[in-house]
């Protein structure tokens, strides 16, 4: 018995157009996003939870910056507002990742 052979023809535009519209779905949660939970926050510095706890959410230092970008953990989740977020993590972006900083503790470290 013979099988029957066959000739798929698949067009390169068509391949092309599908990729990309694949990889900007894929791309489209990696922006600053409206709002930002405790685990973006982690994806977003490379730090974990009780790093950001002490250097950031908590720390007395941006109390007032803290209230505007978060939640303050209200109703027992963090909700921060994400491009706000992003802006300061680009403005203090040396004294957070500097362990010589006073104030600035390297416990928990990179995640």
């Amino acid at each position: 018995m013979v099988s029957p052979n066959f000739k798929i023809v698949i067009d390169p535009e068509f391949i092309r157009d599908l990729a990309e519209k694949e990889i900007k779905k894929s791309l489209e949660g990696f922006g600053n996003g409206s709002w930002w939970d405790m685990k973006r926050l982690e994806l977003e510095t490379c730090r974990k939870r009780d790093w950001l706890l002490e250097n950031i959410l908590l720390n007395p230092n941006y109390k007032s910056e803290m209230s505007v970008i978060t939640n303050g953990c209200d109703g027992g989740r963090w909700m921060i507002r994400g491009p706000e977020m992003s802006a300061f993590l680009d403005k203090h972006f040396h004294y957070l990742n500097c362990p010589s900083h006073r104030g600035v503790s390297n416990k928990g470290g990179i995640a």
